[in-house]
């Protein structure tokens, strides 16, 4: 993998990773690269506040290389799908008032389980 490819995945991680659990940012002694091939990096990332531990999976693709307008397209229609997906997977605030009201409305287990 060329250096500078290498260098600016570092770097966007260091930008743009935020652990999910406390929020915190990670400096260059947190990652720790567990395997190179081709054009994907492998990392662990350690969040320095809480400790919690990811792998995360890397891949860079050089776009300029690319000039079939088909292939753009469909690499809209993925990320629109994928995006939909997430959403959708997402919890929603009426979600959120419909489960207090029910919780409200349980005097007891047997009124929470429907025994």
């Amino acid at each position: 993998m060329n250096y500078i490819i290498f260098r600016s995945i570092i770097e966007a991680t260091l930008v743009n990773f935020k652990c999910k659990d406390c929020e915190s940012f990670v400096s260059e002694w947190n990652i720790n690269i567990l395997g190179t091939a081709w054009h994907t990096i492998n990392m662990e990332i350690i969040c320095p506040n809480c400790k919690t531990q990811w792998i995360v999976k890397a891949e860079i693709w050089m776009i300029g290389n690319i000039k079939s307008p088909e292939f753009i397209s469909n690499l809209k229609q993925i990320s629109q799908k994928q995006k939909e997906e997430l959403e959708a997977s997402l919890i929603k605030d009426d979600d959120i008032v419909n489960l207090r009201k029910d919780l409200n409305n349980c005097s007891s287990l047997n009124d929470l389980f429907g025994k």
